[in-house]
């Protein structure tokens, strides 16, 4: 039975309404399952998905390998006025830990590209991902400061607007405040209290994330750690946990990076820039927000 032009075209215009209002006007294409992605987690080359999953030997001569898998946890809509998708993908680095990445996606030439990342969490609980509103908004259960790593008990919604093809956080800080949590920090130098200077070459391989529920997502170079901070006031303690154990290359900072880290005592903001006085007055680290 032929169904009569005016119905079709109706229908048509009711599904285009529809897509717009729940902002899922675009559909994944085919090839979401080959993207390549801008992973902050595995570093070493390039993350090409086959058929929605990458694999690698997690160093040489290792009988462990590194997998990064796109999830079925996926939105699409629009967002800074343009069409944009939201994945969820998750990664073994070949040890106990799984860390998860939400990825933003843009379209060029009709295909689907991968145009920034953030860390979530390593062994974090993600229960659904969304575009609201001209926003990214994720559904997870993270770590509390003395949650065990493999049991997060601490439920909470995180939000992303996009600008530049960029994620940017949503904090609930005061406007034009910074808040340790809700941005990710990279690392600028370590100035101690007799003049020397610790920098890294690349600033982006040495990051700082603070979740709302007192978890720590750390990138040292080539390693992920993970673990609790504690706030009162300005004072600031650090405890990593977790780590990954990839042999980085000469010359890394990792080990520097850490211990002063850990040392960390007293926080301040400066300029829109993250401090951490060490303790026994030794030094200070200074902090960007990565964009």
């Amino acid at each position: 039975m032929k169904i009569p032009i005016r119905i079709r075209i109706l229908g048509s215009m009711l599904s285009a309404f529809t897509a717009v209002l729940y902002g899922c006007a675009s559909t994944a294409p085919a090839n979401l399952e080959a993207l390549t992605l801008r992973s902050k987690v595995y570093t070493a080359a390039p993350v090409t998905l086959t058929r929605g999953e990458f694999r690698a030997p997690a160093a040489a001569g290792s009988a462990s390998a590194v997998t990064v898998k796109l999830s079925d946890k996926r939105a699409f809509g629009t967002l800074d006025g343009k069409q944009a998708g939201a994945v969820i993908v998750t990664t073994s680095l070949g040890g106990t830990g799984t860390f998860y990445e939400l990825a933003l996606l843009g379209q060029a030439d009709k295909d689907w590209v991968n145009t920034d990342s953030v860390l979530l969490g390593d062994r974090v609980n993600l229960h659904s991902v969304a575009i609201e509103k001209g926003q990214i908004v994720v559904a997870m259960t993270t770590h509390g400061p003395k949650d065990p790593m493999c049991c997060p008990t601490v439920e909470a919604t995180k939000r992303w607007s996009v600008r530049n093809d960029r994620l940017v956080a949503v904090a609930g800080a005061t406007p034009g405040q910074p808040s340790l949590t809700g941005t990710t920090w990279q690392w600028v130098q370590t100035l101690y209290n007799d003049d020397k200077r610790t920098a890294p070459a690349r600033p982006e391989n040495y990051t700082v994330q603070f979740e709302e529920g007192g978890g720590i997502n750390v990138r040292a170079d080539c390693n992920m750690k993970g673990g609790t901070y504690a706030v009162d006031g300005k004072r600031l303690s650090i405890e990593l946990k977790i780590s990954t154990i990839a042999a980085c290359e000469p010359g890394s900072l990792k080990g520097p990076f850490v211990r002063d880290l850990t040392a960390g005592a007293i926080h301040f903001f400066r300029d829109g820039d993250l401090y951490i006085d060490l303790k026994y007055d030794s030094g200070t680290m200074r902090f960007r927000a990565q964009r």
